[in-house]
Formats: structure tokens, sequence, C-alpha cells
């Protein structure tokens, strides 16, 4: 795994820069700030991911709440699967597009917002819709903090 150290004066493109190297999986240390932990997004492993009551497994493309075993889309899978496995980072549309999508498929930005409708409408049932949460102006997070 690549580390990539972000210099820049300006601490706000600092802070998105690194975002985005993050979301593509690299280990991202910031000058000026305290070294961070080197995380591997789940997403590139086999392992199962949980959070809140919901456990992924990707190998078995298994989507788990409360103990019920429950139907998503292949799509709705990696959408779940990547904001789960990034968890309390805000992702834009366009870089969910990138992350899950891949941007060839043609797909508009509002696509990403029909997903993460669907989603909320199956954990719904379950009491687990508002962990996918809208942040407004930026774009989306999963998060255990309401």
């Amino acid at each position: 795994m690549a580390s990539i150290l972000v210099v820049d004066r300006d601490p706000v493109a600092r802070e998105r820069i690194a975002l985005e190297l993050r979301a593509l999986g690299y280990d991202v240390e910031e000058a000026g700030n305290a070294p961070q932990a080197a995380e591997t997004p789940a997403t590139d492993s086999n392992e199962t991911v949980s959070a809140g009551g919901i456990s992924i497994d990707p190998v078995g493309h298994w989507v788990i709440v409360n103990g019920d075993y429950i139907s998503v889309s292949p799509r709705e899978f990696s959408l779940l699967l990547f904001l789960i496995s990034h968890r309390d980072r805000v992702f834009s549309r366009e870089q969910l597009l990138t992350q899950v999508w891949r941007q060839g498929d043609g797909v508009g930005l509002r696509t990403v917002d029909v997903h993460i409708r669907r989603l909320r409408s199956v954990l719904e049932r379950y009491c687990k819709d508002s962990y996918i949460q809208t942040v407004r102006g930026a774009g989306y997070r999963f998060s255990l903090k309401l």
C-alpha cells in the first residue's frame, strides 16, 4: 500500500486532497497533523464488515441486519459496503460515482440519490435508515453518530 504525504499551505485544500486520496485507498499523512493510523479499505478485502447491527459479507454477497438476511441490488450492495467501510467520512456524489459506479457506466449524479433512497427504504424496516446521512452541500456518509 502506497503512502502519500499531502503538503499544502491551505488546510482546507490539504484536507480535501487527503479525503479524496483516502477514498481511493491510500494511507495519507497531512503535513502539520499527527500521523494517522494506516487504513485499508475493507472493500479491498474479503472480511465481513459490521456496524450498528448491519453486517456485510463481500464473499457471500450477503447483507445481514439484526440477524435477518436482506435483499439489495448489486449496486446498493456495493454502495452500502463502501459507505460502511469508510464510516464517518463524507463523500460527494462525484466521489461515490467514481468509487462505486466506476464512472464508466454513463450515469448521472442523481443516480446516487436514487440508490441512497432505496437503501434507506430497506434499512428503515430495521430502524437503521438514519445511519446513512445526508450532509447538506457535501454528500453522504455512514455514521452511527446521530
